[in-house]
């Protein structure tokens, strides 16, 4: 068997995945999968929105979509905001159909090879390549790597990219997928009470068919069993009849590396910690990094230039395009981590007064990489004009602004 490659992928999720459809055809793949089953098991609330669907993908019906809904309902204490979120079209996928979607891609369209059940142990680079070395003890050698195997990833420090992550920016999250006559399918719901979620928020995202994703993401603690049990005395409260189709634990990992790049290699999506860090959503940035690595990808293969300083493209351009609301995002989650209860009530209540009753348009995403037009321009002034009403709110975002 011939184990040389020109790029090795470690990780066959969205990230990993998605690099692989951009690399040109024509090099030598392979994508490395510790699971037996691309898109198995899921550990996600499996939310996205149309806008990242057409930014990365052609076509309209997708085979991966589970139910689309165009209200959001955030819930604190006993207040709540009613949102219209129609332009953006926010949906839930089969994960599951959405990861095998795009590696029929890389192996139809590209010719790539994936390998499932292959658990990456160790990763070196030398000035020949990269080496990679799998659980059941074989070798692989490449002339890039990049790695997208996901939050617990230890990869990166194999190669020189430091990944130490604080668990300060580390989500402890439970799920359950339940099924309850009174889910709204139309109607996704976020709750950011303290004693609910505490550090974190609480989800509903309905599947269709009254059921729905119903998880909780709070700050990690040594109390390991924390989200469970508050997502349990929730379901309790206010899906007391509901009926539990599966549940699982997991983490997500906030605050994106601040080098994601190295000699020959490339980290994309949550092994990057590129996860939104108020949401805790990681789907959109690990097509948008998986993009980016593989575009460069092209470009070292191309030159036969693997150096750090040529791979520091993938950076400039991940940070170009969504650096800064991802750094903003950031700041703000440590503001409201740092608030006491009574300041956080004051947050909250102004942003529900500030948002209920309103529409939210999909060119909010071209406000959070500062990407004006004429229509986001106007947006801006309407926001303004309503912002102005609360001066409290007015000036946390300045200062977030100018943090």
């Amino acid at each position: 068997m011939n184990n040389n490659y020109d790029v090795i992928i470690v990780g066959g999720g969205p990230g990993g995945l998605y690099a692989a459809s951009v690399i040109d055809k024509g090099y030598k793949v392979i994508v490395f999968e510790k699971d037996e089953v691309i898109g198995e098991p899921i550990i996600c609330a499996e939310g996205i929105s149309n806008y990242i669907l057409k930014q990365f993908f052609n076509g309209t019906d997708f085979p991966f979509i589970r139910n689309t809904f165009k209200k959001v309902k955030i819930k604190y204490k006993g207040y709540e905001a009613n949102v219209d979120i129609t332009d953006m079209g926010v949906v839930t996928i089969d994960r599951t159909k959405f990861e095998q979607y795009i590696a029929r891609k890389v192996q139809e369209e590209k010719g790539f090879e994936i390998r499932t059940n292959s658990f990456v142990v160790d990763a070196k680079v030398d000035d020949d390549g990269v080496r990679v070395f799998l659980e059941n003890g074989e070798e692989f050698f490449g002339k890039i790597i990049i790695i997208a195997d996901g939050v617990e990833s230890y990869l990166p420090g194999k190669v020189g990219i430091n990944s130490v992550c604080s668990l300060k920016d580390m989500y402890s999250c439970y799920q359950k997928i339940i099924s309850d006559g009174t889910i709204d399918d139309d109607v996704m719901i976020f709750d950011f009470t303290p004693s609910v979620t505490p550090g974190g928020y609480l989800w509903v995202f309905p599947r269709g068919n009254k059921e729905a994703n119903f998880g909780i993401g709070v700050t990690s603690s040594e109390d390991c069993e924390k989200p469970y049990k508050l997502l349990e005395e929730y379901r309790q409260k206010y899906y007391p009849e509901s009926k539990i189709l599966r549940e699982f634990p997991g983490c997500v990992g906030v605050n994106q590396l601040a080098k994601i790049y190295g000699e020959r290699a490339m980290v994309v999506g949550d092994s990057a910690r590129a996860a939104d860090p108020i949401t805790g959503g990681g789907i959109d940035n690990a097509l948008r990094t998986g993009n980016f690595a593989g575009i460069v990808a092209n470009l070292v293969l191309k030159g036969n230039d693997f150096s750090a300083r040529r791979l520091s493209q993938y950076q400039e351009l991940v940070e170009k395009d969504n650096g800064y609301s991802l750094k903003k995002q950031n700041q703000l989650r440590e503001m409201l981590i740092e608030m006491s209860e009574e300041e956080l009530d004051k947050f909250f209540i102004s942003i529900i007064n500030l948002f209920n009753g309103k529409t939210v348009s999909s060119d909010i995403y071209s406000l959070y990489s500062l990407k004006f037009s004429l229509k986001t321009a106007g947006m801006v002034i309407n926001f303004m004009g309503s912002l102005m009403k609360d001066k409290y709110l007015l000036k946390m975002i300045m200062k977030l602004l100018w943090k």
